[in-house]
């Protein structure tokens, strides 16, 4: 690079600097010991201003009744903002020029927000979650192909973790855009379960599930368990058994109720059907006459 060229663009980037200096009205030349003492007190004061929102808020957050995860992520928006507003007041105080400020803060913005979509996105899900509440914390779901109990809902990701004690962490646009069953949210859940018994098996002897609910522990008396035939299969003679639980209970009375037919089917010589196919061979005049 020659020497005309090398000052072209010494002066070029000075020009530059200028220009952006101008923009924002602020150099280093303007500052003074008054100004810097000031901009100290005036970030001290913000400071303290911050703080003292911030416990008030957290105060009235513990005594109101959002969940905990749609308190924690206001508190983080109010704090974002109250931080962003006192740079705001720095910078003014040290001779910036806050709306040419702002408006690089938004082209900044514009920018950012078009390199990350998929953030925005998964953002805006979570807001929605939070608003809408469809889980809290502790409870167990269900969404799409994953389910667990929530731990956390952040703003980007939800976290799970299964009954094998994994953590999932679940994208929150996946999370709005699929069906969530919630199995916590009510205090009680039913149990359905399906038995077949044999064909060649008496009425009576298929009672013994009635023996079976009533062996079980955690089973509510209301509403009354349900034992009645459900279909007639190509091998067997379907039975439900419907029970209702308190849901915290809902898999140990799974489990003693399987248990309990199994254990009153042998009892009462009960035999559960397997798939079969019985066949007929009838005699034809032809085989008649090669006989």
């Amino acid at each position: 690079m020659n020497t005309d060229t090398y000052q072209n663009a010494l002066e070029s980037t000075k020009d530059s600097i200028e220009d952006v200096n101008s923009a924002i009205g602020f150099s280093l030349g303007n500052l003074t010991l008054e100004k810097l003492i000031t901009s100290a007190i005036t970030l001290v004061i913000c400071v303290l201003v911050i703080w003292l929102v911030m416990r008030v808020a957290r105060r009235i957050s513990a005594h109101s009744r959002l969940s905990e995860s749609l308190s924690r992520f206001i508190l983080k928006v109010l704090k974002i903002a109250l931080e962003f507003m006192a740079i705001l007041i720095v910078a003014d105080s040290l001779g910036f020029n806050v709306t040419a400020l702002l408006a690089v803060f938004s082209l900044l913005g514009l920018a950012l927000s078009l390199s990350v979509q998929n953030c925005l996105s998964n953002a805006m899900s979570g807001i929605t979650i939070l608003l809408t509440r469809p889980f809290e914390d502790g409870d167990f779901v269900e969404a799409g192909d994953v389910s667990g109990t929530v731990k956390d809902i952040g703003l980007i990701y939800t976290q799970l973790c299964t009954l094998d004690n994994k953590d999932i962490y679940v994208p929150n646009s996946d999370l709005s855009a699929s069906k969530i069953v919630n199995y916590s949210r009510e205090p009680q859940r039913r149990v359905d379960l399906t038995f077949g018994a044999d064909y060649t098996c008496r009425p009576e002897q298929v009672k013994a599930l009635h023996n079976a609910v009533s062996l079980v522990s955690g089973i509510l008396p209301e509403p009354a368990p349900f034992v009645r035939v459900s279909g007639y299969g190509e091998s067997n003679i379907e039975y439900t058994v419907r029970v209702w639980c308190k849901t915290a209970d809902y898999w140990t009375v799974y489990y003693d109720l399987m248990e309990a037919v199994g254990a009153a089917f042998d009892a009462h010589g009960v035999s559960m059907s397997y798939p079969q196919m019985n066949v007929h061979v009838l005699d034809t005049p032809e085989s008649a006459k090669r006989d």
